[in-house]
């Protein structure tokens, strides 16, 4: 059961100095629990005299009897862990020279061994002349909070992980699928293509007159299978990306993309490009290929510009298109546009790299979506 705390006594500061100081007794008592209660320790500390006084609530977060009286500064500061100790002389320090209100967070290390972390706000008090001649602070445990956080970011590198994972089996599958088509269908189209023409060439004058024009057909919807394939082959994973790098597989999708959408694509490409790792070679492709689908789709451009170089160990990849445009901030909003796949596919791939992803926008000025990437392993 908690414990009950009847409201503060009234008094008239007429009457008797006994209610006065019961009065103050109920304040102090309500204060002393509500500590309790939030985890939440108080301390001063006089500049000249170094007296210090605790809290009760401060004594039992550092497991110290009541008992053993407020330690001094240097016994206060013997509870501060090793890792901690400069970073909290360095704030009391700054707060006294500075008279600015700071927080600071600590470990300590308690008699039983235990270590926890605490938050500490240090609020300095000056005098009528500016001089700072106290510190006054607040101590708040919050050493669940830091588990907890911990526990998130172990969660969220674990999604991470899996997210980097899934990618990587996409890719793997889309390589593997890429092949299949070329490999089986490909050589077997040109069988086709073979057997038509021996056929044509074969058959009598008077059959030619009347089959020609219907192996005429089949040939023209072979080799539109054929490209068909060729396109489908480059979308799901273009093979001059593994053999040629990433600017000249950029190079072969736009070829396409233009010629499909009838858009014109310009290009500045650093074909130093090809020094990276395979991996973001492959992102920076999805990305980009992931802007020509956008564009197709929504932007009506009549040019799409494509930059990317290698700068200073980082990476910037910038699509520009000449589109419609639209509000980026409307994005999700009630009224607004819902941010589609492509746009939310392209800043996951850019963030689980641990890269910048922005998007620049405005309604009749086109859209420019832009890609920072760290490599500190390439040399551009």
């Amino acid at each position: 059961m908690p414990e009950y705390l009847p409201p503060p006594s009234t008094c008239d500061l007429s009457a008797q100095p006994c209610d006065i100081k019961s009065a103050l007794a109920d304040v102090e008592r309500r204060l002393a629990a509500t500590q309790a209660l939030a985890r939440i320790g108080d301390w001063t500390l006089e500049r000249d005299t170094a007296r210090v006084t605790w809290s009760p609530e401060l004594f039992r977060m550092v497991e110290r009897p009541l008992e053993w009286g407020v330690p001094d500064v240097n016994e206060v500061l013997s509870y501060v862990s090793a890792e901690s100790l400069e970073r909290t002389r360095d704030a009391f320090w700054h707060a006294i020279d500075s008279g600015e209100r700071l927080s600071i967070e600590q470990e300590v290390v308690l008699p039983s061994g235990a270590r926890r972390h605490q938050s500490t706000v240090i609020v300095p008090v000056a005098d009528a002349n500016g001089r700072v001649f106290m510190l006054y602070g607040t101590v708040q445990d919050i050493t669940e909070r830091k588990a907890l956080e911990a526990e998130r970011m172990k969660h969220m590198a674990r999604v991470a992980e899996l997210s980097r994972r899934l990618l990587e089996v996409g890719e793997h599958e889309r390589r593997q699928l890429a092949t299949a088509l070329h490999d089986r269908a490909s050589p077997n189209l040109a069988a086709l293509k073979l057997i038509f023409a021996n056929i044509a060439s074969a058959l009598p004058a008077t059959m030619s007159s009347e089959l020609g024009l219907l192996l005429d057909d089949a040939k023209a919807l072979l080799a539109d299978t054929d490209t068909s394939i060729r396109e489908i082959c480059t979308t799901l994973r273009p093979a001059t990306l593994d053999y040629a790098g990433l600017a000249p597989a950029i190079r072969e999708y736009a070829d396409q993309f233009a010629r499909l959408n009838r858009t014109r694509v310009e290009l500045d490409l650093d074909d130093r490009t090809a020094k990276l790792p395979a991996g973001l070679q492959t992102l920076l492709f999805r990305i980009v290929q992931e802007a020509f689908t956008n564009c197709a789709k929504h932007a009506s451009a009549t040019i799409v510009r494509i930059s990317l170089h290698c700068v200073d160990e980082q990476i910037r990849l910038q699509v520009h298109d000449d589109g419609c445009g639209f509000n980026p901030a409307q994005l999700g909003q009630p009224g607004g546009a819902t941010p589609g796949l492509g746009l939310i596919t392209m800043r996951e791939r850019a963030e689980l790299a641990g890269g910048h992803f922005q998007i620049r926008s405005a309604p009749g000025a086109g859209t420019m979506i832009e890609v920072e990437l760290a490599a500190p392993d390439c040399k551009c």
